[in-house]
């Protein structure tokens, strides 16, 4: 009789992985004929989940505890609003799975590395070749303007495509032929962006893409903790300026003389003013999971949501929720303090890159939860490429 050993499968955490990536990053409900693969990834991503917490017997680790602490406050706080709880499950299975994966498989992360880095090359080279091949297939959506399979809207593609570069980057540790993959992912990546007209993430991904090549772990450091001070500054003197930006004479110059852009962000001073107004009303708790019919009846119809992750964050679960998410960067930035070389450094780069899109976007909490994982688990990564004869035994 055959004995079944989840630990040392190939195809369990392969397969896994794809469940992750498909839930998380293909909006199936863009097409009306592919909602029942919706529900079966759904049912997958659940079955994954309760398989996991079967095989997972050791307790969660401090990362693992900080995040389960967020979406335990979020639900709490949804609950109590009559919110969107449903959602909030949702997230905690996504992101459940993906934590039980990397910590079931801590011995054997090569594997599971090599499979996202394989099933996210795979999505991002299907998506530029449909959209190719098939010019007409977004007529065939609801919303012409929120048609992508990556993300539904352009603005959410962006962050599917760096997530996929970032992880191929690491990958790069095994072989050539994973150098020569990520150098083809980011030429399709930025052809993606350029073809959809998504310039922030455009913008992002080439800023990403030009740290990472830079020569000499202290350029790259500068150039990182730079971006992050930018970013800093940008959240709070731009973003958390609202309409008041206009009387900000130093930013209406860089912005509309220097950056030749559109003073309100495309409408978006005036969702930021929107959420500061409403942050205030319910500082500390917040108002739970927004869905859509919320948003729009309590911000404005012609956008969805504040768009930008501080103040989304800030509205669900006030400065309670805003703390907790704070703590979930300590662990994995803890972990990797002494262990600061390239691909580190590519890890931050690209976590800063996804934090500053979010100035401008709200993505799935899982692109932000996905790279620090990724840090958090970096010790354990590095192995695998020190040892590959043994992490693929």
């Amino acid at each position: 009789m055959m004995t079944i050993r989840p630990l040392y499968s190939k195809w369990l955490p392969f397969c896994i992985s794809g469940i992750i990536v498909a839930r998380t990053c293909i909006t199936f409900t863009v097409f009306t004929f592919l909602q029942p693969i919706s529900y079966l990834v759904l049912a997958l991503c659940i079955l994954s989940f309760v398989g996991l917490v079967y095989l997972w017997n050791k307790g969660m680790t401090y990362f693992g505890a900080s995040v389960a602490l967020f979406f335990s406050l979020l639900l709490i706080i949804s609950v109590l609003n009559n919110a969107d709880y449903k959602t909030v499950c949702y997230y905690c299975i996504e992101i459940g799975t993906l934590l039980l994966l990397f910590a079931y498989y801590k011995t054997r992360l090569g594997v599971v590395l090599k499979s996202l880095a394989f099933l996210f090359s795979v999505m991002i080279y299907a998506n530029l070749a449909f959209m190719i091949i098939f010019p007409n297939w977004m007529f065939l959506a609801k919303d012409t303007f929120d048609s992508f399979l990556l993300g539904g809207n352009y603005n959410q593609i962006g962050c599917r495509l760096l997530c996929g570069i970032i992880t191929n980057v690491l990958c790069c540790n095994y072989s050539r032929k994973w150098l020569v993959n990520t150098i083809g992912l980011c030429i399709i990546s930025v052809a993606t962006l350029a073809l959809v007209g998504s310039m922030t993430s455009l913008t992002c991904v080439i800023a990403f893409i030009a740290i990472s090549i830079l020569p000499g772990r202290t350029l790259k450091k500068i150039a990182i903790v730079s971006f992050f001070s930018f970013y800093v500054l940008f959240q709070v003197f731009v973003c958390f300026s609202g309409e008041g930006l206009h009387n900000n004479e130093l930013a209406v110059y860089i912005i509309r003389d220097v950056l030749n852009k559109d003073l309100t962000f495309t409408y978006r001073t005036s969702l930021w003013e929107i959420s500061s107004n409403l942050f205030w009303k319910s500082p500390l708790w917040g108002y739970g999971q927004m869905d859509v019919d919320w948003m729009k009846s309590h911000m404005t119809s012609h956008a969805i949501g504040p768009h930008n992750l501080i103040y989304y964050i800030l509205l669900e679960g006030g400065i309670i929720l805003f703390l907790s998410f704070l703590t979930i960067f300590l662990f994995p930035l803890k972990r990797i303090a002494n262990l600061i070389d390239r691909n580190v450094l590519a890890l931050l780069a690209g976590l800063t890159t996804l934090l500053f899109m979010q100035t401008m976007e709200v993505y799935h909490f899982f692109f932000i939860l996905y790279p620090l994982t990724l840090i958090y688990y970096y010790p354990e990564l590095k192995r695998t490429w020190l040892r590959p004869k043994v992490e693929n035994s």
